[in-house]
């Protein structure tokens, strides 16, 4: 038990120094011995809690997802409104990436130890979009016709596409959000989704 707890107690001081890290710079430009010698550990130290970069990687993408959910979580205790929840995610989402290099998603494909768990997460996502949508059509916000499910998918495959090809390295994650996000948003609602998402974008100077 003692053990388990000073690896604990050492994740927890290198995951937020590491997310930094691979947020400015990318993942294969941080080594672990520069790590080591940020957090003023020895390199031992440093593998008795990871192994290599690729395990630290996973708990690093683990601790966002969490902190992401936590906060989403928060926002619904007060707003449980779907279109409200939408919109709050993808602003968060927004601002995350626009701070985050673009190496740190390009460098991603470096690390095949990753496809077990974004498998995991791609089907729990999928599952919560799903879940989404079928919200947004109840309380009408979302048209009844629309393959979500297709939208879903090109959705993910847009996301990716925006954020580890160089072509789109020149336009601001904000710009995204309200040329393609918003636009691909208004195209599934309904006339009160549309007005919901124009009295947002409004409210927050995008348009």
């Amino acid at each position: 038990m003692e053990v388990l707890d000073r690896r604990q107690q050492l994740k927890a001081t290198i995951l937020p120094m590491a997310r930094e890290a691979f947020r400015l710079h990318g993942i294969r430009a941080v080594k672990m011995d520069d790590l080591a010698s940020a957090l003023k550990m020895s390199k031992r130290t440093l593998y008795e809690a990871y192994q290599n970069k690729e395990a630290l990687l996973i708990d690093v993408l683990r601790l966002s997802m969490e902190e992401h959910q936590a906060v989403m979580d928060e926002f619904k205790a007060r707003n449980n409104d779907v279109m409200d929840l939408i919109i709050e995610h993808f602003k968060i989402q927004t601002e995350r990436y626009s701070k985050t290099t673009p190496l740190f998603f390009s460098d991603l494909k470096f690390y095949p130890g990753l496809t077990d768990e974004f498998r995991d997460i791609e089907k729990c996502n999928q599952e919560k979009t799903m879940a989404v949508f079928a919200r947004g059509i109840e309380e009408g916000y979302f048209r009844s016709e629309v393959n979500y499910e297709f939208i879903s998918k090109v959705g993910r495959q847009f996301s990716i596409i925006f954020r580890t090809q160089e072509e789109y390295a020149m336009y601001d994650m904000h710009e995204i959000f309200v040329s393609f996000v918003c636009t691909l948003l208004r195209g599934i609602c309904t006339e009160k989704g549309i007005a919901k998402l124009d009295s947002f974008l409004q409210e927050n100077e995008l348009v």
